[in-house]
């Protein structure tokens, strides 16, 4: 499951909305009508991670990012929260070289941490908002 969190988690985060994102989304939905709950948090948490990183980068880095990019960061936070990946495209958009691999790199590992931790959700979608319906939240958040 390890690898599969790696896959999901990169897949996820490669293009925020694009195509190779919605393979893994598909692959997550197919999980859910099969009732395997776990590929299900994996993906919910890879969905969440590039517009919740970039959000809190804006953050807690404040002096890396001008106050644009800081008005797009809390944008991006909300847009984490529930679930839509497509937040950290402003930053992918303007700094492709850096923000690609670290958000593919952060997306991985939190996909790793939760499977390995061993969370559930039971709804076909990411971010913070199907938090009622996880079980194991502690691995979600994770």
């Amino acid at each position: 499951i390890v690898l599969l969190a790696i896959i999901m988690g990169l897949m996820l985060a490669f293009d925020m909305g694009g195509p190779v994102n919605k393979v893994a989304y598909a692959f997550m939905l197919i999980c859910v009508s099969q009732g395997i709950y776990s590929v299900v948090a994996i993906a919910a948490v890879g969905i969440a991670i590039p517009p919740l990183g970039m959000g809190l980068a804006t953050l807690v880095g404040r002096k890396y990012f001008s106050a644009e990019e800081r008005e797009t960061g809390k944008a991006a936070l909300v847009m984490g929260c529930v679930g839509v990946s497509e937040g950290a495209i402003p930053f992918a958009a303007a700094d492709p070289l850096r923000v690609i691999p670290s958000i593919m790199i952060g997306a991985a590992s939190g996909c790793v941490t939760t499977a390995l931790l061993g969370a559930q959700c039971y709804a076909g979608w990411g971010g913070l908002i199907v938090l009622p319906v996880v079980q194991g939240k502690g691995g979600f958040i994770a």
